[in-house]
């Protein structure tokens, strides 16, 4: 999947913009508060729906504005196209479009513009709590498992549900009911993600073999309760638990991916350099195993690729972003070494100054 063209309304500090982006890699060019890293981040919206910057999606509006409007013409591998739209007004009203139809939820949208993001607090990834680890597994299961996205929206109901009882002292008459419910739907979040998985971390421990060849890693994952019994044991050991903090305790939704390195955490033993290294290598490969499964590339946003990287790991980096053939965009205050960096046949730049964006 790529990007044919962009267009945004009164977004940021971006009246209107448009570009014609390359397929392959496309250098923004920009001082700090030119609106470069805003460019990435209306991408962004497309394919999550929400910034990755800190503050509301009123933020994301023109200041004076009433809505901001994201437009984007894609094109799948097999040459179909598609155009969709991403509007959302002051009030929190939302309309998307796909081929000019209105569509209901943003997965489909977010399907059409698969999106990996690399910032310099993407090592939150790393450093951040198990949440942080499970929305990154839970993107690549999402894409590559179709069937994922609906029994993840139907557990969220059930867990929803289950908790607000909990808190309201009210689920012993209707605890049979929604225990067998929410231990249905968690038994097949863990069997997605076991699945996903087994096929995706040996392509990975390839690519840290490349990248980080010092270190033997070794990644768990803990499904949210104890592996030794079924979900449907796990609640019944833990129901006590649960009456006395009033929400769920166990479940899909505790489970955390652990990482170690030469038999210890990874955040004990790498530097920042290195653990920002082992973010690139996730993400990067996330997005080709996204095409080994599916026949579908994923989009790379990279905001500030130099950050903690030495020069050895800036050009693994970049070498492994031009090898995928994807579509990147990269941002950056000034040029530097990337145009070698990052060279492939259709290299396209784009300067930023204050809202307006130029082909170079």
């Amino acid at each position: 999947m790529y990007i044919e063209a962009l267009a945004l309304t009164q977004f940021r500090n971006f009246a209107s913009a448009k570009l014609a982006p390359g397929k392959t890699v496309n250098l923004i060019i920009g001082d700090n508060g030119s609106g470069k890293t805003s460019l990435l981040e209306s991408i962004y919206c497309l394919g999550f729906g929400r910034s990755f910057r800190p503050g509301t999606y009123k933020q994301l509006i023109q200041h004076e504005a009433e809505r901001f409007t994201v437009f984007a013409k894609v094109i799948e591998q097999s040459g179909r196209r598609h155009q969709v739209g991403y509007q959302r007004d002051e009030s929190g009203d939302v309309q998307l479009r796909i081929d000019q139809e209105k569509e209901k939820r943003f997965a489909a949208l977010a399907r059409l513009v698969p999106v990996q993001l690399m910032t310099p607090e993407s090592i939150e990834l790393i450093l951040g709590g198990p949440k942080q680890r499970r929305q990154f597994m839970d993107w690549g299961v999402f894409h590559v498992e179709h069937s994922f996205y609906n029994d993840w929206l139907n557990f969220s109901k059930v867990l929803k549900q289950r908790n607000s009882l909990l808190k309201q002292r009210r689920f012993e008459a209707e605890r049979s009911y929604w225990d067998k419910q929410f231990a249905a739907y968690g038994e097949r979040i863990k069997k997605h993600r076991e699945d996903y998985l087994e096929g995706f971390l040996p392509v990975l421990e390839e690519r840290l073999g490349a990248f980080l060849p010092q270190y033997k890693f070794e990644f768990y994952l803990k499904n949210g309760w104890d592996r030794e019994v079924s979900l449907s044991e796990a609640l019944i050991k833990h129901q006590d638990q649960d009456l006395r903090y009033g929400h769920s305790t166990v479940g899909p939704h505790k489970a955390e991916l652990r990482i170690q390195a030469n038999g210890e955490d990874v955040r004990n033993l790498l530097s920042r350099g290195q653990l920002k290294l082992l973010v690139a290598a996730l993400k990067l490969v996330q997005g080709e195993y996204l095409q080994q499964k599916t026949g579908v590339q994923c989009i790379y946003l990279v905001d500030d690729i130099t950050a903690e990287l030495d020069t050895e790991s800036q050009t693994k980096f970049c070498d492994a972003l031009v090898a995928s053939e994807s579509q990147v965009f990269v941002s950056a205050i000034e040029m530097g070494d990337l145009n070698q960096l990052l060279q492939t046949p259709d290299t396209k730049m784009f300067h930023v100054e204050h809202g307006t964006v130029k082909e170079q």
